[in-house]
């Protein structure tokens, strides 16, 4: 349950107030695999073993995260007994806005994690030296999560349109070379339950220039200025449609100006609700290309008007024994099939036994429809300085490890010293 909803349901704040008086002997064994703060997480649960592997632990804990287009994030909490405890199993959600810091979001995550282990302690020998103190005035609420709860209470000005503006500029220089960079752009997104509206303009701006051994020196300029836009909308737990826009110049690609427009429909066999945890979507998009070329194409072309199709296929699931992720997509220009490019991307990483666990990534695409490439060779600039894309008909990618844990299976020690 998202935390403005646990509240609206129930106006009582709860507090879990643990004070075992055990030692390490028979102490519940407790893994937890997530990306916030595992050193406050130990020092708050200190009547805990935090063990390193999963399988000898009495309970899992396992947290996704999903970030919200508002900056806030969702924390997905799901608890599962082993052993003694097996049967026994826990779901709920906590919910963090964009205005807290990482400390905050910490405290009132360890709050709600000891709270839902709560009921694994009520059946062990704990569960006589636990006490649950509930408090029922609301000042008793941290200022951080009466925010957080008001907030979406109380009237929204925004309408919940949210914004973001973001610039950088980088410099390089060595006695041969030297490079400066400008990045910029701005995004704005509406996220509702049914709809979400996204407009996302972008400005690149790159120099490159390098000293050759006879004193001239190669100079590149890139510029590249693009925009996305998006409106889609839900229509049932499995089907979501919309409308995908894209603007682009660059002279990297030879396109003076570039346009793309498509209509696409997306079904997703688990409901979406399930998304933090396995999502399997299947989209297409049917739209329209308009280039305008700076320089002759391969195809004899300073202008062109086509049709394109897409399909992608992605599974992501992510559950306590890892996570993995497969995806397939192909599009093609409908007045030539020919002019097509398939994409197979996918990672993956299992814990196979115990601390060990398996990490692999890889991509390969068939590229057959580079249709803006400058007529004739590439230049020496081209070549050295990255100015313009080259000819290419594939291009794969390939990375795999294998990571092993050992030693002592439990560390509750806390020591942030140099």
């Amino acid at each position: 349950m998202i935390l403005t909803r646990y509240v609206r349901s129930f106006p009582l704040f709860l507090l879990l107030c643990c004070s075992l008086a055990a030692t390490g002997q028979g102490r519940l064994n407790l893994f937890t695999e997530c990306d916030f703060s595992q050193t406050y997480l130990k020092q708050e649960l200190n009547y805990v073993n935090h063990t390193i592997d999963p399988t000898t632990a009495d309970v899992n804990l396992f947290i996704v995260t999903t970030n919200l287009s508002n900056g806030g994030r969702v924390y997905n909490l799901d608890f599962k007994g082993q052993e003694s405890l097996s049967g026994n199993q826990l779901t709920f959600q906590v919910a963090t806005t964009s205005i807290m810091t990482g400390m905050e979001r910490d405290v009132l995550l360890v709050r709600r994690i000891k709270l839902g282990l709560a009921g694994f302690l009520a059946g062990t020998p704990y569960g006589d030296l636990a006490e649950l103190n509930v408090q029922s005035a609301p000042e008793m609420v941290s200022d951080t999560v009466a925010t957080a709860v008001l907030s979406t209470i109380n009237e929204d000005n925004w309408n919940n349109w949210i914004f973001d503006v973001f610039a950088n500029f980088s410099t390089d220089k060595e006695s041969q070379r030297s490079s400066t960079r400008l990045r910029g752009g701005f995004e704005a997104d509406r996220t509702t339950p049914k709809l979400r509206i996204r407009f996302n303009p972008n400005l690149l701006y790159r120099t490159r220039a390098v000293t050759q051994s006879d004193g001239s020196e190669l100079t590149s300029v890139r510029q590249d200025l693009w925009m996305n836009a998006s409106v889609v909308r839900s229509i049932s737990d499995h089907w979501s449609v919309g409308v995908f826009n894209r603007m682009n110049s660059s002279t990297f690609r030879n396109i003076d100006y570039g346009l793309w427009l498509a209509p696409a429909i997306e079904y997703n066999i688990f409901n979406y609700d399930e998304v933090p945890f396995k999502e399997f979507t299947i989209a297409y998009r049917l739209g329209w290309v308009r280039n305008v070329y700076t320089e002759q194409t391969i195809f004899l072309k300073m202008e062109e008007s086509l049709a394109r199709q897409v399909i992608d296929v992605d599974l992501r699931i992510r559950q306590r024994w890892g996570q993995i992720f497969a995806g397939i997509a192909a599009g093609n220009y409908l007045d030539d099939f020919k002019k097509n490019r398939l994409s197979v991307r996918g990672s993956a990483s299992v814990r196979l036994i115990k601390g060990l666990s398996f990490n692999v990534s890889g991509s390969y695409e068939i590229i057959n429809d580079q249709i803006s490439l400058r007529r004739g060779e590439a230049s020496v600039e081209d070549v050295l300085l990255g100015q313009s894309q080259l000819a290419t008909n594939f291009e794969t990618e390939l990375s795999f490890g294998l990571s092993y844990t050992f030693g002592s299976l439990f560390n509750n020690v806390i020591n942030t010293r140099l």
